[in-house]
């Protein structure tokens, strides 16, 4: 089922509703940066597929991305939140006494932490990013520049992309990521709900420093597992479908 859900900002947002209706549980996807509801290499799509029979899955694009309305160089993760906020009020008020779960992807992880929803029974992360978010500026520049981007902190930044396409990024884009604490929003979201997080072992996206602040959250599972940023490998990608639908359905 398709739906046009309006985030704070009376933008529509762009929605798929799918998976088993009967079910008791629903499943929230939050994508990344720069994505949309399908996520890169359609990670979202298969996981949506394979979980369908036990959820009802929401996948939908942020402000900015994908069908929704918006701008991308709007997008800056407060904003951003509140997309996921309003798509969690659709969800409690026209699925009533059904649990909610969220899965996140790359920086889509920075947004739910940022929103700490509260009542959420599951929440799982995959290909978080570095806990330094000085140092994944840094990376993210080197990448923007190396693919011939243009870099205006004060102004527009432009970033080509892989899929051929040029993404914007705005001035708030810099200024909202540099206030924001992974670590210490994200061991509060987990003493709100039963969080994991999924971190590939050869992420082809993230260097891997700065990962290891992650492990001493002690409200949190930190599961480190073979597959690069997208799990494009197809074996990957099982696995970590299996793992996840055995976290969320209460299986380990």
């Amino acid at each position: 089922m398709k739906k046009k859900i309006k985030n704070i900002f009376g933008e529509n947002l762009d929605v798929l509703i799918e998976g088993n209706k009967k079910s008791d549980k629903i499943l929230i996807f939050v994508h990344g940066f720069g994505t949309d509801k399908d996520e890169g290499f359609a990670t979202f799509l298969d996981l949506s597929k394979y979980l369908r029979e036990d959820f009802i899955t929401i996948r939908f694009d942020l402000s900015g991305y994908g069908k929704s309305e918006g701008e991308d160089y709007e997008f800056q993760y407060q904003k951003a939140a509140g997309d996921v906020d309003s798509v969690i009020r659709y969800a409690r008020k026209n699925y009533r006494n059904k649990e909610i779960y969220i899965i996140a992807h790359s920086l889509g992880t920075f947004v739910v932490s940022i929103l700490s929803p509260y009542m959420i029974k599951k929440i799982v992360f995959t290909s978080i990013p570095n806990s330094n978010t000085e140092f994944i500026l840094d990376e993210l520049k080197k990448r923007i520049l190396s693919k011939g981007g243009r870099i205006n902190e004060n102004n527009l930044t432009f970033y080509p992309r892989t899929s051929g396409s040029v993404q914007v990024i705005g001035k708030d884009f810099w200024r909202t990521f540099r206030t924001f604490k992974p670590c210490e929003y994200i061991a509060e979201l987990g003493n709100k709900t039963d969080l994991i997080v999924f971190k590939p072992k050869q992420d082809d996206v993230l260097k891997n420093k700065f990962f290891k602040e992650y492990k001493c959250i002690k409200n949190i599972k930190y599961v480190e597992i073979d597959g690069d940023h997208n799990f494009r490998d197809k074996k990957d990608r099982i696995n970590l479908f299996k793992q996840i639908k055995s976290f969320l359905l209460g299986e380990n």
